[in-house]
């Protein structure tokens, strides 16, 4: 039987650092001085909440709980606010691949550092277009989260792209499935890149550049994304 090997890898202190947050204006890190982020949801809701009501489901909750806001506009705002505090403070993430062998399933849990208070947001820009209402917030990156930025997207950890897809008929709360599978595609991309052996378990951080892109298309949801991943601690066999 395989010997199992365990090491951490600290590419970057933990990341419970003192962050002061001032609101305020265009990101993407190391653009300077700001991030800018959009967040969507339609005018006309085409499928109604209780559509599929009784059906049993075993997915995960969504990552984004747009249940917080009654209209169309707040549920935007918070898709928006989300991708900011992914952008600003990222995730902590675990995932354990699933075996047949062992009958397993897969674990990915992710978890937000952080949320930044809606007093330091500005919306710098609102519409509609297509029965879609977009709302665009700004951030001003203060000095001391610049130099977190820039510690983070220096400890040797490349920006990733990665995809993911969920079914379309779940509505417009099924985005946020394709999202969180592009987020645990990002993982195992950098995973393949930087590990020899299958991991049997991997926690680490992800921080997330801009505003994920989404479309639709033969029936499916479709996120593309940018990234960073930091590994923590992975567990392999040897």
């Amino acid at each position: 039987m395989k010997n199992m090997k365990r090491y951490g890898i600290t590419a970057i202190p933990v990341l419970s650092l003192l962050i002061l947050f001032y609101a305020g204006p265009q990101p993407s890190h190391g653009e300077e001085d700001r991030i800018v982020i959009f967040g969507e949801y339609p005018v006309v809701i085409e499928i109604e909440e209780d559509a599929f009501e009784g059906e049993e489901s075993d997915a995960v909750p969504s990552l984004i709980d747009y249940s917080g806001g009654s209209v169309y506009s707040e549920k935007a705002l918070i898709e928006a606010v989300h991708f900011l505090n992914a952008n600003v403070y990222g995730y902590t993430f675990l995932y354990k691949p699933g075996s047949t062998l062992m009958k397993t399933q897969e674990v990915f849990e992710l978890d937000l550092r952080g949320e930044i208070g809606i007093e330091n947001l500005s919306v710098i820009g609102e519409g509609v277009r297509n029965n879609i209402y977009r709302v665009k917030l700004e951030f001003m990156i203060s000095p001391s989260l610049s130099k977190w930025l820039n510690v983070f997207q220096s400890a040797n950890i490349r920006l990733t792209e990665s995809e993911g897809n969920s079914e379309f008929y779940t509505g417009w709360e099924g985005r946020s499935d394709a999202y969180r599978e592009a987020l645990r595609n990002l993982v195992l991309i950098s995973a393949r890149r930087k590990l020899s052996s299958k991991p049997m378990m991997i926690k680490g951080d992800i921080l997330l550049k801009g505003t994920p892109q989404f479309s639709v298309g033969a029936g499916r949801h479709y996120c593309k994304l940018k990234g960073y991943v930091n590994f923590v601690e992975v567990v392999t066999y040897d």
